[in-house]
């Protein structure tokens, strides 16, 4: 019987667990994809230079549809996914994305990135900037 009732316990925990919801953090910023302008018109003056250079650095390597957004919390990066051959691609994008921000924005707290395919939105990430720096 108290078997029972801890493994309940136990599904009952890892239910909540996963089923994400509110945690009341604000909502990340959004774009207008219709328009993709390399730096997003919301920027402050104090980033422009901050977020034109990760918008370069991604136009470098392919990523010629993107918004940058540097402020004093974050670093928001939304971009069209090019044709990749795997997922691995895609994974390694984000990954060079993350480094990109942390090391021209170090200031920031987080890093946000919407990859979007043919302007559907489909992976959202976001990770601590002292996490990619370490």
């Amino acid at each position: 019987m108290i078997k029972k009732i801890i493994a309940g316990i136990f599904v009952l925990f890892i239910l909540l667990l996963f089923m994400g919801g509110d945690d009341g953090s604000e909502s990340s910023p959004g774009i207008d994809i219709d328009d993709w302008k390399p730096v997003d018109d919301s920027t402050s003056s104090e980033y422009r230079a901050q977020s034109m250079k990760i918008y370069e650095t991604l136009a470098f390597s392919g990523f010629e549809k993107a918004s940058v957004k540097v402020t004093d919390d974050y670093v928001f990066m939304a971009y069209d996914q090019p044709p990749v051959r795997s997922q691995v691609d895609s994974l390694l994008s984000w990954f060079y994305m993350m480094g990109t921000a942390a090391e021209l924005a170090p200031h920031t707290e987080k890093i946000l990135i919407q990859m979007y395919s043919d302007e559907e939105p489909l992976y959202e990430v976001e990770a601590y900037t002292t996490d990619v720096q370490s």
